[in-house]
């Protein structure tokens, strides 16, 4: 009997480790961040009538998603925003030849095709909130000629392959349209990669792209800025995307604090870094966490100087840099890359 009870405490002390570790891994995936394309037209009443009421519903869930607006000559070719590029806006058309059948139509994640209006907020709710094993990084630099690095991360082995894909988009235009609207979100203005993607291999668990762009003087500049995604290429299913707005990733076992106290350069890095905060502290313990929770670094400091550390021999990918001084803490991210 007493054999028995120990056996049946045993599986159960398992099933809860097992239960355990399988949430901590959870906690430790980057944010999904739902790909919307906006299909629209700028002289369409219908448009008109729905677009207002789902950028209403958005603004709950800001920073959440992202949304390109694109603008094929569908019902009309007057559209200014189809004329300004209308090769590219039609090829985006075309890859869901046959899916969408007008405008305004929503296209969620590549695979949902939805109107305006049925974006709902259960919609919504349903499809923000979630992780991904893939994680964008888009870095940009700003001026009239960009440079943008795009870094794929696979924090679970799910895919070898996939097509790229990355935009420029202008924030916020205000137009008077034909149809009444006034203001348009998220414009689409060029292709960086061509519009049919670019494959990438992830079977190493990262993958970087490089582009430039110019941008066009009719566009205002600093409201330019660019968005990425990874693709399936069977199911046209969009992974997740990334701009140089989002967080850095950030694992839930050490979550970043006052980053902008702790100042990490350079930052990515090909190995060694610098640590130095804003505020005076001392003494002070160091760690470096991988996004796994591993401790890859610990030392503890009397000195109030900037710290070098040497990264070199980790591997690619994101750590978590945490800095204990008394009663503080503060935390940010450093990535290695080779």
């Amino acid at each position: 009997m007493q054999k028995r009870r120990t056996l049946i405490y045993s599986i159960i002390l398992i099933l809860s480790l097992l239960f355990l570790n399988t949430q901590l891994e959870a906690q430790v995936l980057p944010t999904r961040y739902p790909t919307l394309e906006l299909v629209t037209n700028t002289p369409c009443p219908i448009c008109a009538n729905q677009n207002p009421g789902l950028f209403t519903r958005l603004q709950t869930y800001e920073g959440q998603y992202h949304l390109i607006g694109f603008y094929p000559g569908k019902p009309y070719v007057s559209c200014i925003f189809y004329n300004a590029n209308k090769p590219e806006n039609d090829a985006r058309w075309a890859h869901y030849q046959g899916e969408i059948f007008g405008t305004p139509t929503v296209v969620i994640n590549g695979i949902d095709f939805k109107s305006s209006n049925g974006v709902t907020n259960s919609v919504l709710e349903d499809i923000t909130g979630g992780t991904s094993w893939l994680e964008v990084t888009v870095e940009e630099t700003s001026g009239a000629s960009r440079t943008v690095d795009i870094i794929l991360e696979d924090h679970e082995g799910s895919a070898t392959t996939g097509k790229l894909f990355a935009v420029a988009v202008e924030k916020i235009i205000q137009y008077n349209a034909p149809n009444g609207e006034t203001l348009h979100h998220n414009v689409f203005r060029k292709f960086l990669t061509p519009t049919d993607g670019v494959d990438i291999d992830i079977s190493s668990g990262t993958a970087t792209a490089s582009y430039s762009y110019d941008v066009d003087p009719t566009w205002q500049a600093d409201e330019i800025y660019v968005i990425a995604w990874l693709m399936n290429p069977d199911t046209k299913e969009i992974y997740n995307s990334g701009t140089r707005f989002d967080p850095d990733f950030v694992s839930a076992i050490d979550p970043v604090t006052d980053a902008d106290k702790l100042h990490i350069y350079p930052n990515p890095t090909s190995g060694q870094f610098t640590i130095s905060l804003t505020e005076n502290h001392s003494p002070s313990t160091i760690t470096v966490f991988s996004v796994t929770g591993a401790v890859v670094f610990e030392k503890n400091y009397s000195a109030d100087a900037e710290i070098q550390i040497d990264g070199s021999l980790w591997s690619e990918g994101s750590y978590i840099v945490r800095v204990k001084t008394g009663l503080k803490e503060f935390s940010n991210l450093v990535r290695i890359g080779k």
